[in-house]
């Protein structure tokens, strides 16, 4: 079982990553911080303890970045996720506390080989490395979802929503932190239809997640039949790192050094490695620089059979 820690921004997808990480056997998630980004920070607090209360889980939130350290106004997408961040789905009037930061430190005392697992803009990472770094260098392992290497951006043209929120933060964390990275490359291949939705809500005995599940969904697949007329589904890019975690058999990789471009232009935020055939053996010959892996395929039927036996088979 490995120990995850979480850095989200719920966000629909980043909600079936929650449930994801809290009902699959090999995760044991010990904290989730929360971060703006798809929402604003206590939005996304308020988010994640709705998730954790619908599946009686009993986790640590931490408040985490409020705002990008790349600029000073935020921008929101309420016309991907909904206005609440859950689609159509409203969250519960829960009451909750923002947990101080650097609170989090206090989780590499009680665990060891703990994983970190971003899936939002990398703000609070890079804080958290800047604060605490003998802490959050103890991490095992770090996998990021953001980014587009030889497929376009989904935010513009070069870049990824991830990325291009805080370009800033991403371009630190890849120059300090040995990261897996999961790109729009192989989370394009993570399309959740509207039948596996409809198998889940029939089959799973979680009972209260059933109408939360639809009404999340729907929304975020009316939102992909606009932006990709023709996809029978809709992609839970969230998911890809955490299924990583439990089964990193189904994704190729390739060694790569990552740069984040932090213009202002239409350049922002666009993830750039060198994939001509000459790199192989520039790779061998400056190998130690290599800080990156970028996950370029992914076994679908893999992913298609991990999704409902985790929602389904969990008790």
């Amino acid at each position: 079982m490995k120990n995850v820690l979480l850095f989200a921004d719920p966000g629909v997808d980043d909600a079936f990553a929650i449930m994801y990480a809290v009902l699959h056997p090999d995760i044991n998630l010990i904290g989730i911080v929360a971060g703006y980004g798809n929402v604003e920070v206590e939005t996304a607090t308020r988010n994640i303890e709705t998730i954790l209360h619908l599946l009686d889980a009993d986790i640590p939130v931490f408040g985490g970045a409020n705002q990008p350290a790349s600029d000073v106004y935020v921008e929101f997408y309420p016309e991907i996720h909904g206005i609440e961040g859950l689609g159509d789905y409203e969250p519960e009037g829960l009451g909750y506390q923002l947990t101080n930061f650097t609170d989090v430190y206090q989780l590499f005392d009680q665990y060891e080989d703990i994983t970190i697992v971003e899936v939002g803009r990398n703000t609070g990472l890079m804080v958290g490395y800047m604060l605490g770094k003998q802490k959050m260098e103890q991490a095992t392992d770090c996998f990021l979802m953001g980014g587009a290497f030889l497929t376009p951006g989904n935010i513009t043209p070069a870049a990824e929503a991830n990325f291009y929120g805080d370009p800033v933060a991403a371009k630190f964390v890849f120059e300090n932190i040995y990261s897996h990275v999961f790109p729009l490359d192989v989370t394009e291949k993570a399309l959740v239809t509207p039948e596996m939705i409809q198998y889940i809500t029939a089959y799973t005995p979680l009972t209260r997640i059933r109408e939360p599940i639809q009404l999340m969904y729907r929304f975020y697949q009316n939102v992909y039949q606009q932006f990709i007329p023709g996809l029978h589904g809709a992609l839970i890019h969230d998911l890809m790192p955490l299924m990583y975690v439990t089964n990193p058999d189904m994704f190729r990789f390739v060694h790569r050094e990552v740069y984040i471009e932090t213009s202002t232009g239409p350049g922002r935020g666009a993830s750039i490695a060198d994939f001509r055939p000459s790199y192989e053996t520039m790779k061998e010959e400056a190998a130690d620089a290599i800080k990156h892996m970028i996950a370029l395929e992914a076994d679908y039927k893999a992913f298609f059979h991990q999704f409902l036996n985790t929602f389904v088979l969990s008790e």
